[in-house]
């Protein structure tokens, strides 16, 4: 049998077995049990581990979640981390806020209509209580089908499945409940049928389940949100504000058990479909009718090229006659393109820091170069080196590519001067650089943040300070957060600034890559084709090239041409190695570059502290 033939039920009973479920009989595939119906009204406790993380940061990324849910009273809460940031609403009073902590105490963002109302709506949506019925954060799992039984633990539990195929690409999805019918365990695998990897991972475990009713006052406002909402209309920035509000909850949504099956079937969050069709379906066609377009170019440039007098008469393979890069379904495939963005991106407009602030101009130096355009290697590519740091990260369901990008440049500056290979800490920036023009997992910038480790006197490791995806106190030096954050983090490498690089001048990009080492940059990835690029030249006409259109950051690692001539940046993501190239991307270097030319950015290490690395 081809490898791309192996039928979705052979492929269920693998999954099952490997994962503890007793094989089916041919009864009880015809005749199994019904599956459980959730009650109305419910709390419950579970663990989001994302195994592959593993290879980055002991233990992988264990993601804690407890939810409130009371759908005929139209409300619900979330906390993450035991409560460390908490997001609630009631559709009936026309209230939402999100509790988060903000460097050293606690922050309320809320509307109720009047405070931030344009927040409002978009808050309720994203956490499940929009127009219509309210979304339960569990699935409908009425039409999976039964797998057999297993042991989860010390206990019996029974399988259900759900499988997915769009092309060599399926989803599936092992549910395990208690015999009482309450959840267990939901295992998601995405798997590429012709190669037997796969592309996407979750396990939620689940510690309790407790069906309704819930006391109301689980449901109320928190002390600082009832303060901000009984003030009245504020002077303050409404807009980020509101700003915020929305994304935590389009990223508190993104997490639920119903958001992570919004490829199965109907099983998407209504509040946050973009179109009646599944996500999975909807990003499955966006997919598929791309590559045929990659597939009907090539075609008809190989007829052209067969027939031309000249070799030099069959094209180069450019953008402008027609894509030359493809998609692939991978772990963005079950999110909406609102989902997407809230939780993949990350890079807002620029803001004034509130009152106590630091934001202040940038004080980088400007580039200054050395070589002629003619000097310059035809190639560089920093993968796999120390430069490139530790491997491709995960900034999960946080609008953290800031921090992801300014480590990635730092990483670069700090092997460059001592050789050393070190994964410093994105959840310190995340934590502690709000004070420079930052929203933690709702944005920030490049050279405001670097401008907070020069000031902070350097950066932790990631194994001392590890990522949580998640706004957390900051543990970084001279801030008393409370104890439960834990105690300050060692830092391990200093640094005395960070210089910019001309912009748009490719030359002078080219020239700071080669001889510094990788460069955090800008880019516009909100696109819809980027989040699923596979491989080639990613050239979009659509792509915007002002600063106002730049959404994203990402590390400049590389830069070459193709067999065919087309020249390209190689860019590194924060996406995880199941996006892209194994998590890299080419984006075509000439013309519309997305952004990527637009603000290159380096850093220096302090002097003493590579000469006391060089003496040790």
């Amino acid at each position: 049998m081809a490898r791309g033939a192996l039928s979705l039920l052979a492929l269920a009973s693998l999954l099952g077995v490997a994962f503890g479920a007793r094989p089916m009989s041919d009864m009880e595939i015809l005749s199994g049990p019904t599956p459980p119906v959730w009650p109305l009204v419910y709390e419950m406790e579970y663990t989001i581990s994302l195994p592959y993380l593993q290879t980055l940061q002991p233990g992988g990324l264990k993601y804690p979640v407890h939810v409130w849910w009371d759908g005929p009273g139209r409300r619900v809460r979330y906390d993450f981390y035991g409560g460390l940031d908490s997001s609630g609403g009631e559709a009936n009073k026309g209230t939402a806020w999100n509790l988060y902590p903000r460097i050293d105490a606690l922050r309320c963002d809320a509307s109720n209509g009047t405070v931030g109302p344009t927040a409002l709506g978009a808050a309720l949506e994203g956490l499940g209580l929009g127009e219509g019925v309210a979304t339960t954060p569990l699935p409908d799992i009425s039409h999976w089908t039964y797998a057999g039984t297993a042991r989860i633990g010390n206990a019996d539990a029974t399988a259900w499945q759900l499988n997915d195929r769009h092309g060599e690409k399926t989803a599936s999805y092992t549910f395990y409940t208690a015999p009482n019918g309450w959840p267990v365990r939901l295992h998601m695998m995405g798997l590429n049928l012709l190669t037997g990897s796969h592309y996407d991972e979750y396990v939620l475990e689940w510690t309790r389940f407790k069906p309704g009713p819930i006391a109301d006052r689980f449901f109320d406002l928190p002390g600082p949100c009832q303060e901000l909402l009984g003030a009245g209309p504020q002077d303050g920035d409404v807009e980020a504000s509101g700003r915020r509000l929305a994304g935590a909850a389009l990223r508190a949504a993104s997490v639920l058990p119903s958001a992570l099956l919004g490829g199965a079937g109907s099983l998407a969050l209504a509040a946050l479909r973009d179109s009646a069709a599944s996500a999975w379906a909807a990003n499955a066609a966006l997919v598929e009718s791309h590559n045929a377009r990659v597939a009907a170019a090539t075609s008809a440039s190989v007829s052209s090229s067969a027939s031309a007098t000249s070799a030099s008469e069959a094209g180069s393979g450019s953008g402008s006659d027609g894509p030359s890069y493809t998609l692939s379904l991978n772990h963005f495939g079950h999110l909406t393109h609102r989902q997407w963005a809230a939780t993949s991106l990350g890079l807002g407009p620029r803001r004034t820091a509130g009152a106590g602030g630091k934001l202040k101009l940038p004080s980088g130096r400007p580039y200054q170069r050395v070589l002629r355009n003619d000097q310059l290697p035809t190639q560089v590519d920093w993968r796999g080196s120390g430069a490139d740091g530790p491997g491709v990260k995960d900034q999960v369901s946080c609008g953290s590519c800031w921090a992801f990008g300014v480590v990635g440049a730092l990483q670069a500056a700090w092997f460059q001067a001592t050789g050393q290979s070190l994964s410093f800490s994105e959840q310190q920036l995340v934590d502690c650089a709000w004070e420079y023009g930052n929203d933690g997992c709702a944005g920030g910038y490049i050279e405001p943040t670097l401008d907070y480790v020069i000031d902070a006197g350097g950066m932790a490791q990631e194994s001392d300070y590890p990522y949580l995806a998640q706004n957390g106190y900051c543990r970084g030096p001279g801030v008393k957060a409370p104890a439960s954050a834990g105690p300050p983090a060692p830092l391990a490498a200093k640094f005395s600034g960070y210089v910019n690089v001309p912009s748009r001048d490719e030359g002078a990009v080219m020239e700071a890559l080669h001889l510094q080492g990788p460069l955090a940059v800008l880019i516009n990835a909100a696109l819809p084709p980027f989040k699923f690029y596979s491989e080639g030249v990613y050239h979009n006409d659509a792509c915007g090239m002002e600063p106002d259109d730049m959404d994203h950051v990402v590390l400049l690692v590389g830069y070459g041409t193709t067999a065919e001539g087309v020249d390209y940046w190689l860019i590194k993501n924060s996406w995880s190695k199941y996006w892209g190239m194994d998590g890299y991307a080419r984006v075509t270097r000439k013309g519309n570059d997305c952004g990527i030319s637009l603000n290159a950015v380096f850093a220096t290490v302090d002097a003493q502290a590579a000469e006391a690395v060089e003496a040790a």
